[in-house]
């Protein structure tokens, strides 16, 4: 449990560290028109869906955004029955809240959590399987009011 708690202090160091070098990278072509120009780099799109979501590791840190209003964002990982957890924190000052969502194999909800800056939280990861984390803003398909880009980081610990 030690680890845990100093590897999710280590995170939000490096994450405030990095939040000024994430700022500098510069915009990639959006694949989508409802992308703004304003986007911030995202090297995992498309991730829209579970079936297009990149495998994450355990113990490594991720860094994407939600581009637009209706941008979503999956991240696949492979586990073994034991905790998860994870340490999630934003990079702007976009005040728009988040919603994280830890799916089962079957789609189903393990954990919700709406936050609108950092958080970090542990679940029971019930049997051995593909799971997926769902991030988006909370009423991302029928959303059509205009956001600003929201640059983020997790880190997610798991037992692989």
């Amino acid at each position: 449990m030690k680890k845990v708690v100093v590897s999710l202090l280590t995170l939000a160091v490096a994450l405030s560290a990095s939040a000024s070098a994430f700022a500098e990278e510069p915009a990639k072509n959006m694949k989508s028109s409802q992308k703004a120009a304003s986007s911030v780099t995202d090297p995992y799109e498309p991730n829209d869906s579970v079936e297009y979501a990149p495998y994450i590791n355990s113990n490594v840190s991720y860094t994407a955004a939600i581009n637009h209003n209706r941008d979503v964002d999956y991240f696949n990982f492979y586990a073994k029955p034991g905790k998860f957890n994870l340490a999630f924190s934003t990079l702007s000052s976009n005040s728009e809240p988040i919603t994280i969502l830890v799916r089962k194999p079957t789609g189903a909800f393990l954990h919700r959590v709406v936050t609108k800056g950092n958080t970090s939280f542990s679940v029971d990861i019930p049997e051995e399987g593909q799971y997926s984390i769902y991030l988006g803003t909370p009423n991302a398909i029928i959303d059509n009011r205009p956001i600003e880009p929201i640059p983020y980081s997790f880190k997610a610990i798991f037992n692989q």
